[in-house]
This record gives C-alpha cells, sequence and structure tokens, in this order.
C-alpha cells in the first residue's frame, strides 16, 4: 500500500451486476476499524439518502429536504411551535426560521399567535401545504420500496428502534457524565 500517493481505488467491472465498481482498497487495521463504524456509514448512508431525496423532492415538488422535515411534523403535530420543530426534527431554530419564511411565501404554511404565550407563535400547515405532501407522499412510499427492496420493513424498523433506543440512552449517560446542557444543531 502506498501510503504518499492516496489515489482513489480503480474502477473495476463487476460481471455479476453489469457495472463498474470501485475496488475495496486495503486500509491500516485502526482505519479499517474507523471506516467500519456504524455512526460512520450511518452518516453515509444518510447523507446519500439525502442527496437522492433531493433530486426526488427538490426537482419534482421544488421542496428541499429540510423544509419536508418541516411540513411533515406540522402535518403531524399541528398547530406547533418554531421550538417543539426544532426539538423534534433537531434543526436549528434560526435555520428553522428561514424556512418558515420560504413556506410562507409559497403559502405552504401559516403562523398564528400561540394561545399563551405572546412571544411564540403557532405553525399549521395550509390546504396547499396539505395537498402538497399528499402528492409527495406516494413518492416518498415509492422511493422507501425501493430503498428496501429484499428487506422486511418489519426488521428494518426493529432494528432502527433498537439503535435509535439505545444512542438515545448513550446520550443520556454521556450528558450526564458532562457538565454543559446538550447543544441544538
Amino acid at each position: 500500500m502506498n501510503v504518499s500517493n492516496p489515489q482513489p481505488a480503480p474502477y473495476i467491472k463487476n460481471p455479476e451486476a453489469g457495472r463498474r465498481v470501485r475496488r475495496r482498497r486495503e486500509h491500516a487495521p485502526h482505519i479499517d476499524a474507523l471506516i467500519r463504524l456504524v455512526s460512520v456509514r450511518i452518516v453515509r448512508l444518510s447523507e446519500l439518502i439525502l442527496r437522492i431525496g433531493i433530486l426526488a423532492f427538490t426537482n419534482k415538488f421544488g421542496v428541499k429536504p429540510t423544509d419536508l422535515r418541516i411540513l411533515v411534523m406540522l402535518g403531524a403535530y399541528q398547530p406547533i411551535s418554531v421550538n417543539e420543530v426544532s426539538r423534534r426534527t433537531h434543526i436549528d431554530k434560526a435555520w428553522i426560521s428561514r424556512s418558515i419564511r420560504a413556506l410562507m411565501r409559497r403559502k405552504l404554511i401559516t403562523k398564528t399567535a400561540h394561545p399563551s404565550d405572546n412571544r411564540a407563535t403557532l405553525l399549521s400547515l395550509t390546504k396547499r401545504g396539505e395537498a402538497l405532501l399528499r402528492k409527495i407522499a406516494p413518492v416518498a412510499q415509492d422511493y422507501q420500496r425501493q430503498l428496501l427492496q429484499g428487506q422486511r420493513s418489519s426488521d428494518v424498523e426493529r432494528v432502527l428502534d433498537l439503535l435509535s433506543a439505545r444512542a438515545e440512552e448513550m446520550f443520556e449517560v454521556a450528558m450526564k457524565q458532562k457538565s454543559w446542557p446538550a447543544r441544538r444543531r
């Protein structure tokens, strides 16, 4: 292995798939261990799925992935405050505010005064926003069917639920060991 010249692995023809695939490079054991971490692999998978989502939803419906997450959250929990959207989606409130302005310009969501907090507003979908989600849902379901092809959805759900629950437990333990509050992204 030539460490001084880190060239990408050359492509080879995969006769079974009938397409070109990247040849697996040998790595030092510690690098291979880091590359194979579940967290690293999930982030890479998430980024790839996000790119596919951008192609599918931004091009077809004019909705960015962050906007779609906000719309779905409103569809599920409306009326809902910006703080609650931020907490549930793990999106920074400033980023949500920018997205909200764009969604309001498109008349997909509305703001109303919070009944008990003069500083807060509640967000809801408009009829146009609800109609957009109804159009997006079958496309998203088809996209998920393709992604999970050959897998039982109950198995995938179980693994995701287990990983999510365990990650939440680990996060809580880590936060108790530190003396600073949780940071939001």
